[in-house]
């Protein structure tokens, strides 16, 4: 009797394990900023008692990245003639917006707030004691705008507000304790916000799982194991074959088209969708296209910035 057991187990952890099979590909996530590699960028601190050292932060960010030429725009001289810029930091039309030295621009203000405040309690223990508490808390907030223009459009690219808060607590029962330093939570959530922008601005890949059901094709299987090692162009031989073997097995064919994204071939991934739309209007394929779709607009538009 548990020998059949341990066989009905076996069998049925091998069924969930081919029916909860996945393979990770890339999504291309496209930058704010649309400019290729190798593009001339400045980073901007207008305004804030925050923006010079958040700048910094940001700086140290894009440079590590080593995807942009960063121009100091202290290093600019002649090539900018400040009388260009409006107040809003647009480049006057009448230049046709282009400026000597710098792609775009990154402009920046931030501000890091801090405050405090005591109160004290205080409670009758089982002997009869009053014992009384005191606290000090520490209330830090961080607001940081930032927009990025284009010099060639004259036109702002990209921008939003960040705002932060954070607090911390000091206690005592001898008076009220000294007011935590903020300054550790406002470099903390400083560089919250310069990575907030730099990953909007700076194109990335996100990982994503596809899910894959089970499939017969002793190919396409092989595609799957291929394609989780990162090899993918025997994964897509292997893919192809699968469909060979079984014409009609969607799941095979569900398997090359997510094969052909994760090497980049969208334009194809997308046909073999549109085959298995074909072949089961009212299947669940018929809603990976429009799933897919914004990853294929995004992965387009990632490879011209490349």
């Amino acid at each position: 009797m548990k020998k059949i057991l341990l066989s009905i187990l076996c069998a049925v952890s091998a069924a969930l394990l081919t029916s909860c099979t996945t393979i990770t590909v890339d999504a291309p996530q496209p930058a704010e900023l649309s400019l290729g590699r190798g593009s001339r960028v400045s980073i901007v601190p207008e305004a804030g008692s925050d923006c010079g050292e958040l700048a910094h932060s940001l700086f140290q960010l894009f440079a590590g990245q080593g995807y942009y030429q960063l121009v100091d725009r202290a290093n600019l001289g002649d090539s900018i003639n400040e009388r260009q810029f409006q107040r809003m930091s647009f480049v006057e039309n009448r230049t046709s917006g282009r400026i000597k030295g710098v792609d775009a621009f990154i402009y920046l203000q931030a501000e890091g707030m801090s405050g405090a405040q005591s109160d004290s309690s205080s409670y009758t223990n089982k002997e009869g004691e009053t014992i009384r508490s005191y606290t000090t808390k520490t209330i830090a907030n961080y607001i940081a705008n930032y927009r990025a223009v284009m010099t060639s459009t004259s036109q702002i690219a990209g921008g939003r507000r960040i705002e932060f808060s954070d607090t911390d607590t000091n206690y005592s029962s001898e008076g009220y304790p000294s007011a935590p330093d903020p300054y550790p939570m406002i470099a903390g959530m400083r560089n919250k916000a310069a990575h907030q922008i730099f990953q909007s601005l700076h194109p990335s890949v996100l990982k994503i799982r596809r899910m894959i059901g089970g499939t017969k094709s002793v190919s396409a299987k092989q595609a799957i194991r291929l394609a989780n090692a990162g090899l993918w162009a025997e994964a897509t031989a292997a893919a192809e074959q699968g469909v060979q073997e079984l014409p009609t097995d969607p799941e095979a064919r569900y398997i090359l088209a997510i094969v052909y994204q994760g090497t980049g071939r969208y334009a194809d991934a997308d046909k073999v969708l549109r085959q298995l739309v074909g072949m089961s209007p009212n299947s669940k394929y018929a809603n990976a296209i429009r799933e897919n779709q914004s990853v294929w607009h995004n992965a387009k538009r990632f490879q011209q910035q490349m």
